[in-house]
């Protein structure tokens, strides 16, 4: 039996590892879901709501047999102004003193871009942490308090980073590429490099995770550690630019928009919400971010980060949700 408390279960990433653990033979996994009250959320039969939220974590949420905490409970904007810190930190603080002697271990959701969104190619795990956002530093405080607290309990801790899912929500890197691409304007080169992985993809590898802790053998070491998720080749802005066009038939002339190193750095001066968000959009599309993924093959082998990204873009493009 699967055991896996799961936080973050009504979002993006949440939805699609419910969606992956649905795939698994019929009473061989048992979910426990921390949702908001009154949070709109599609009951499955082998899971079981628990009403709570970041940092108020309800008494009954882990199982008092083995499981695993995969957490993705994670405040991504901060409409309200209120910050980051209550949610990702503070919450995830308060979720690790709730383990207990049964948690074998904590799978996490951060993100490639705490090691900094400047230009970047082929980022290793072990690189510095640069975290540039408030954002940014939330999640990377998560990440220590995770890392810490497995190791203090010899357990098993994977910090995930992604840079681009891609998938009918994604509303940073594929819905950005569509607005320009319908526009006919190609940022900077056009031959900036991204990592990418769908959101069907990253679900499966985190599911694949939870199976490899959960079937662990006795004398097997734990491992802790941050894992690059992506497929192993970077895609450029041209080969997704290009697609996008094809599939979706536009034929509009094409403009270019180059951008300096300097010019997101600047725009962020500008004290106005908007321009935060020009900026990150900027930096996003403009450089290059891709990383190496040779740590995750080694766990998990290459079946799914020798996939090719420009023929998952397709796929998606022509999803009637896309």
């Amino acid at each position: 039996m699967l055991r896996v408390v799961l936080t973050g279960a009504t979002g993006y990433v949440g939805q699609a590892i419910l969606d992956q653990l649905a795939m698994l033979p019929a009473g061989t996994v048992a979910v426990r879901a921390l949702v908001k009250k009154d949070k709109a959320f599609s009951a499955r039969d082998f899971v079981e709501v628990v009403e709570g939220n970041l940092p108020d974590i309800p008494d009954n949420l882990f199982f008092e047999e083995p499981h695993l905490l995969i957490h993705f409970g994670i405040k991504q904007v901060d409409f309200l102004k209120t910050g980051f810190y209550e949610t990702n930190v503070l919450g995830t603080h308060n979720l690790l003193s709730k383990c207990n002697a049964n948690t074998l271990g904590v799978i996490y959701g951060s993100t490639l871009s705490i090691q900094g969104n400047s230009s970047n190619k082929r980022v290793l795990e072990s690189e510095l942490v640069q975290p540039e956002t408030a954002l940014e530093r939330s999640r990377a405080q998560a990440e220590q308090l995770i890392t810490e607290a497995m190791s203090r309990d010899n357990k098993w801790a994977f910090c995930l980073r992604p840079r681009f899912i891609l998938g009918p929500a994604d509303s940073l890197l594929m819905q950005g590429l569509l607005w320009l691409s319908r526009f006919g304007v190609r940022v900077g080169g056009g031959e900036q490099q991204y990592s990418v992985i769908t959101v069907e993809d990253y679900a499966r590898i985190v599911v694949a995770l939870s199976l490899k802790v959960n079937s662990h053998d006795a004398t097997e070491q734990p491992v802790r550690c941050a894992l690059n998720i992506a497929y192993r080749q970077p895609v450029s802005f041209n080969q997704m630019f290009s697609a996008i066009r094809s599939e979706k038939n536009i034929t509009n002339r094409v403009k270019s928009l180059p951008i300096p190193v300097w010019l997101p750095g600047l725009i962020k001066w500008i004290p106005h919400a908007l321009a935060e968000s020009v900026a990150t959009q900027l930096q996003s599309v403009g450089f290059n971010h891709c990383c190496d993924v040779s740590a995750l093959e080694q766990l998990l082998g290459d079946d799914v980060t020798r996939l090719d990204g420009i023929e998952k873009l397709k796929v998606l493009l022509n999803d009637p949700d896309s």
